[in-house]
C-alpha cells in the first residue's frame, strides 16, 4: 500500500506496517545539499527528487528502510566555473538503530533515529550527497580553453641511475 510522502516516520510503526511512500521532495527543501549546487543556478527551487521507499526487517530482525531516489543536480564544473548536468540515480538499504556488533558483521550502514522518528529528508539528503562527485567535471576536458591537458606535460628527464658505478666491480666469475 502506497502513502502520502511526509517528513518525519515512526519507525517502530512503519516496519510493523511494512510502510512503503512514493513521492516527489522539492531539492529547495534540502538546504546542505543545496549548497553543493552551482551558485548560478536559480532553477533549481522547481527540481525535483523522486523517491520511494520501504520499511522492512532483515532477517535478523532489524528494522531497515530501502528505497531509491532519482534526480539530477546542477554542479559546477571544476575546470570552467560553469554549470554541469548530473543526473543521479540511486539505491539505498540502511539498518535502523543497529548495534555496534552487528555493524561490524555487516556490510550496511545505519541510520538513528530520534526517539523512535527518522527525519526521512534528512536520509536523501545524505545519500545524495555521499553520492555527488568530489570534483565535478565535464567529461570534455575542452570546457575551458585555457586549461591545458595534462598530455602535453614534458617528460621527465632521465636521471642517472646512482648505482651504475656499482656495475663496473661485477665480476663475471
Amino acid at each position: 500500500m502506497q502513502d502520502k510522502l511526509r517528513r518525519r516516520y515512526q519507525v517502530q510503526k512503519e516496519v510493523t506496517r511494512n510502510g512503503y511512500f512514493e513521492g516527489e521532495i522539492a531539492l529547495s527543501k534540502l538546504e546542505r545539499l543545496g549548497q553543493l549546487l552551482h551558485p548560478g543556478d536559480g532553477g533549481h527551487d522547481d527540481r525535483k527528487i523522486s523517491v520511494t521507499f520501504e520499511f522492512v526487517r532483515d532477517e535478523y530482525d532489524i528494522p531497515m528502510i530501502k528505497g531509491q531516489l532519482r534526480t539530477s543536480l546542477e554542479l559546477e564544473c571544476q575546470r570552467c566555473l560553469q554549470s554541469l548536468d548530473m543526473p543521479l540515480e540511486l539505491e539505498f538499504e540502511l539498518m535502523i538503530d543497529a548495534s555496534d556488533e552487528l555493524l561490524r558483521d555487516s556490510s550496511l550502514d545505519t541510520i538513528y533515529s530520534d526517539d523512535g522518528f527518522i527525519d526521512i529528508f534528512e536520509v536523501i539528503e545524505d545519500e545524495l550527497i555521499l553520492a555527488a562527485p568530489l570534483v565535478a567535471l565535464h567529461e570534455d576536458s575542452s570546457c575551458n580553453e585555457h586549461w591545458q591537458a595534462s598530455a602535453s606535460e614534458p617528460e621527465a628527464a632521465a636521471k642517472e641511475n646512482p648505482f651504475a658505478v656499482l656495475q663496473q666491480l661485477k665480476t663475471t666469475d
